[in-house]
């Protein structure tokens, strides 16, 4: 059997199912995008979405033409789920986002 590295230990030196950093899902990386997308909708119904993480979003967009499709059919589903759900607090986000990527994308869109 091969060596092990030392940085895929954990601490306890124990390679266990219960330690965080040796679950497969721990070690999957997160999309930019995806991640943006989730930072952008407030915890509660009632909060403001945040601004400047639609900017980056928009900005992204603009720089990774090829991720808008991903990133249109994403907001698709959620507004679909939240409107079936009746969170318009969230529906509302989703057409604020799609808005300002349409004023900032139209060349790419």
């Amino acid at each position: 059997m091969g060596v092990m590295s030392r940085r895929v230990l954990p601490a306890c030196s124990n390679l266990c199912i219960f330690c965080p950093s040796m679950r497969a899902r721990s070690r999957q990386p997160v999309k930019r995008y995806k991640k943006l997308l989730s930072d952008i909708f407030p915890r509660s119904q009632d909060a403001e979405p945040n601004d400047r993480k639609i900017g980056k979003l928009c900005e992204y967009a603009s720089k990774n033409p090829l991720r808008i499709p991903k990133i249109t059919e994403y907001l698709e589903q959620r507004f679909y789920k939240d409107l079936r759900n009746e969170h318009f607090g969230s529906v509302k986000v989703v057409l604020l986002v799609y808005r300002k990527l349409l004023s900032s994308c139209k060349q790419q869109m």
